[in-house]
């Protein structure tokens, strides 16, 4: 399976990227035999970042020699092709993009969504998510979308035995887009995943997550992004700062932030 790490990106204590601590991580994660990264791709992150912070992080990459992938989820849609548009002078290969967040969008106007952004010749990852986004996209939907060549991937968070097997009958390929549900995707041969879990343990990550989600899946545990940032400030990896969609950039509960 391909091991992409939706990085968790770090903060001072006054709300601006700690570049220090983001340089650590990405070559951390490197040493780690890791060579595909998503930004901005953990809770709230995307949508808490303004259009100046994308471009500064998209120069901070440009130098590694790694594939960088992008999360976009804004809901203004000028913003969201400025960013693409940004993204393709950067020269990013791939996007992962979640469905607007207006309020029930038809299948008319997401498709027409898609159809625009198709046009800046990414290969796109759709992040299929009904859990959070609320709305549920059909399989024929879903089939025409990727038969029109809108998209190659998807990170499906749908991970049940029924779902799998239409979508690679319809050579969909497949990201795990949970984390309890990583055992499960390993099992069924999904191409691979873009996880925060991750984080914690990129290098054996695939042999000890097998066992910690067969665990996970007893207990009917949910995997929530904001402890496994919590972990990764406890273990010294990233320095007190937080980025969640509800309060933005915050203190990890009750420690103190440095600089």
């Amino acid at each position: 399976m391909v091991n992409i790490i939706a990085i968790v990106t770090p903060y001072k204590k006054n709300g601006r990227i700690n570049w220090l601590n983001l340089n650590f991580l990405i070559n951390f994660y490197i040493f780690n035999k890791i060579n595909k990264i998503l930004l901005l791709g953990t809770t709230g992150e995307s949508h808490n970042f303004k259009i100046f912070e994308y471009i500064n992080i998209m120069l901070f990459v440009k130098n590694y020699k790694i594939k960088f992938f992008l999360n976009i989820n804004k809901n203004n849609i000028k913003e969201i092709f400025y960013l693409f548009f940004l993204s393709k002078i950067n020269k990013n290969s791939k996007i992962l993009i979640n469905i607007p967040s207006f309020i029930l969008p038809n299948n008319l106007n997401l498709f027409k969504y898609f159809k625009i952004i198709n046009k800046f010749g990414f290969k796109n990852i759709l992040y299929n998510i009904p859990k959070r986004t609320s709305i549920f996209l059909n399989y024929n939907f879903i089939n025409k979308l990727f038969k029109k060549k809108f998209f190659i991937y998807m990170k499906n968070s749908i991970n049940n035995l029924k779902n799998s097997l239409i979508y690679k009958n319809k050579n969909i390929i497949l990201f795990s887009g949970e984390d309890k549900n990583l055992y499960f995707c390993f099992k069924n041969n999904y191409f691979g995943t873009i996880s925060v879990f991750n984080n914690i343990i990129p290098k054996n990550f695939f042999f000890i997550n097998n066992k910690l989600n067969f665990i996970i899946n007893k207990l009917n545990f949910d995997i929530n992004p904001i402890l496994i940032k919590f972990f990764l400030y406890k273990s010294f990896l990233i320095i007190g700062i937080s980025n969640s969609l509800l309060f933005g950039i915050e203190k990890f509960f009750f420690t103190q932030s440095q600089t």
